[in-house]
């Protein structure tokens, strides 16, 4: 069996390489979304579909020897069905003998950006076609962004969350019907397109322009930044080495038990542009700091859980780090059921009290786990009096424990 992915480009035919053109005319076989098939099925079979494992069930039902083409949208490189197409091809006995080709196509990207002069070597892209992304979290750090949408409706959604998130700067190119006779553009901003009541079209691309975009990954934030109130809060200097102790990953699932006023939350999200964090936090006087704290540094991957540790755990995804900064007595039990969600799990504890410590460290004997442990003192410079002096915080231990310290040590 000959089969060829091709890339078909944003939509108008005229966009094909003359390859690709040439294999459609001579393949016996049609595979793809209508709007790719119906251009070139006539006297040729064709079958209407674009997800991975169907296009592989009727692979398998076509006869040896046939040719097949299958249509994908764009290039199938970028953010292709092409990418598990390979994996379930690859992986099946029935298709060793196959002759597999790619070919590229010109993506809405590339046509889109340089429809509108401009280069695309350094633009961020995101795909939200059936998928989960931290838009507001790449729109915030990259000055320019590209997304591919599943629909319209999604870029009006984005316009709201941006504008909730005091992002109203951030221009918003939108492609429509691109490279078909009724193609349009449409330079808006959020507060522009939340108010206009004209549909944003299902075929549709979104460039994000940000003329404030930081990257705050790389440091730490101030203090002074964070909306205080009557919480307690985990400190500069401790909640960087904390966070440098859960060695996060930009794809993390992080757990803060205990949350306050959520300076953890807010200083691992700007670190976890791909990952998500669960502030859980019982007291509802915390929860609202949380919140005001996730608008103002716009934390849009920041799930709030106003419940109780471990039970607020129960339904939340798999964390791949936790971090416990307060534990209402149920410590053990904290521990253990995250866990039980992920043998795996990285976590950071952060204590005050010697009782705690003595708690923990029971534990820990008892089941012979390893730690990294630090006691933590620091002292910022303060004025009294008209009298300049170091005044120190609380020392707090920091208290890491990582898969491979869990792991029985021989006597």
């Amino acid at each position: 069996m000959k089969i060829t992915l091709i890339g078909t480009g944003p939509g108008n035919r005229n966009l094909l390489t003359t390859e690709a053109e040439n294999i459609i005319k001579k393949a016996d076989v049609l595979i793809g979304a209508e709007r790719m098939t119906a251009l070139w099925g006539e006297g040729k079979k064709v079958y209407t579909l674009y997800k991975a494992e169907e296009i592989v069930s009727k692979l398998k039902d076509t006869g040896i020897g046939s040719s097949v083409a299958v249509m994908l949208s764009g290039d199938p490189g970028f953010f292709s069905s092409a990418k598990k197409l390979f994996k379930l091809l690859d992986s099946d006995e029935a298709f060793k003998g196959a002759d597999i080709d790619v070919i590229p196509g010109i993506s809405s990207m590339q046509y889109f950006l340089e429809n509108l002069h401009m280069s695309w070597e350094n633009t961020k892209f995101v795909s939200l076609h059936g998928r989960q992304a931290n838009i507001i979290g790449y729109v915030k750090r990259y000055p320019k962004v590209f997304a591919l949408t599943g629909n319209g409706s999604e870029i009006k959604e984005i316009a709201e969350r941006l504008h909730y998130y005091n992002m109203d700067n951030v221009k918003i190119i939108i492609g429509e019907k691109l490279s078909y006779p009724d193609e349009s553009i449409l330079l808006t901003d959020p507060v522009k397109l939340i108010t206009e009541e004209r549909e944003v079209d299902k075929l549709s691309v979104a460039l994000f322009l940000n003329e404030d975009a930081e990257d705050e990954s790389l440091h730490s934030l101030n203090d002074a930044d964070l909306i205080r109130g009557e919480v307690p809060m985990t400190k500069g200097e401790v909640r960087t080495i904390s966070i440098s102790k859960l060695k996060l990953s930009t794809d993390s699932v992080l757990y803060d038990i205990g949350a306050g006023t959520g300076s953890i939350s807010i200083e691992a999200s700007l670190k976890l542009l791909d990952g998500e964090v669960y502030a859980v936090e019982k007291k509802s006087d915390a929860v609202d700091l949380i919140q005001k704290n996730k608008r103002k540094f716009a934390a849009d991957n920041i799930r709030i859980i106003n419940d109780t540790a471990p039970r607020g755990l129960e339904k939340l995804p798999s964390p791949t780090h936790v971090f416990i900064g307060g534990s209402s007595g149920n410590m053990k039990e904290i521990i253990d059921k995250s866990i039980e969600k992920n043998p795996d799990v990285r976590i950071v504890i952060n204590l005050i009290s010697l009782d705690s410590l003595s708690e923990l460290l029971s534990l820990m004997n008892e089941r012979n786990w390893r730690s990294d442990i630090s006691l933590i003192n620091i002292s910022k410079l303060r004025e009294v009096s008209g009298n300049k002096l170091m005044a120190a915080n609380n020392p707090v231990y920091v208290i890491a424990i990582g898969p491979e310290d869990r792991k029985e040590i021989d006597e």
